[in-house]
């Protein structure tokens, strides 16, 4: 914040000078005002955002030194919160946290990421209120539409509230199903987070395997004749005989005779 005092000029032509003194008391005050009002804000910014960092680290319990909380705008002008202020996770992918007050009146959205794994020492104890689970977590970002491979998931224990009942407990339940948006690195994965994902399309050629727990076991090549999620029964057509038979989509382009 800048204020510009403009020199006043000299009458010259009546040989009149104007007294400047308030003039220049005037503007010294407007400038130390002005320094003051932005020093204070700057402080409120920092003040929010040391805020913001230990409410993760403690609602989710990460170490605060594995907490990074993305600068403000500078622009952005932050008055200091009479009352306490208030954070939540308005989103899906906690990435973002909302700080808000009601006096005066404001919202912000930050961005906070965490460095390396968030996971908690078996020892470690919880937060009142919550309990550890083993979570599932990517060390990188992947994008929409990446689907769930073996190996693809790493596990990690966090503290969370017991009412939360949409965290995959097994990475064999989401297994070849694809994320429904960008997942975020060291996010914890949740059901929502995922669909079923189409491993069969119609025309396809698809590997059948026919007569597993019967004492035999062959593979047949036969070509889809529907498209077909994972556990879905489709029709099929062998390429060799030209009949039709029914299996269970298993896998990317693999399916189980019945």
């Amino acid at each position: 914040m800048q204020m510009l005092c403009l020199p006043i000029n000299t009458d010259s032509r009546k040989g009149r000078h104007p007294d400047t003194r308030w003039w220049r008391a005037g503007c010294a005050l407007g400038l130390v005002w002005g320094l003051t009002l932005g020093s204070s804000m700057v402080k409120a910014q920092e003040s929010v955002l040391q805020q913001a960092k230990a409410w993760v680290g403690q609602s989710q319990n990460v170490p605060l030194e594995q907490l990074v909380v993305a600068p403000l705008d500078a622009r952005l002008k932050v008055e200091a919160c009479e009352r306490e202020v208030r954070f939540d996770y308005p989103f899906q992918n906690r990435q973002s946290v909302r700080a808000r007050c009601d006096a005066p009146t404001w919202q912000l959205f930050l961005q906070v990421t965490t460095r390396g794994v968030a996971s908690a020492s078996p020892a470690a104890t919880p937060t009142p209120g919550m309990v550890m689970r083993t979570v599932w977590v990517s060390p990188q970002m992947l994008k929409r539409g990446t689907v769930i491979q073996p190996g693809l998931l790493q596990p990690a224990t966090q503290a969370f509230p017991p009412s939360d009942t949409q965290l995959v407990a097994d990475p064999r339940e989401v297994l070849n199903m694809e994320l429904l948006r960008d997942w975020p690195a060291n996010t914890p994965l949740r059901s929502y987070d995922v669909k079923p994902t189409q491993l069969v399309k119609r025309g396809q050629q698809v590997l059948v395997s026919v007569g597993e727990g019967r004492g035999f076991q062959i593979t047949i090549r036969a070509e889809a004749q529907q498209d077909g999620l994972m556990g879905d029964q489709i029709r099929l057509k062998n390429l060799e005989s030209g009949r039709m038979l029914s299996a269970v989509v298993s896998g990317p382009s693999t399916a189980k005779g019945i």
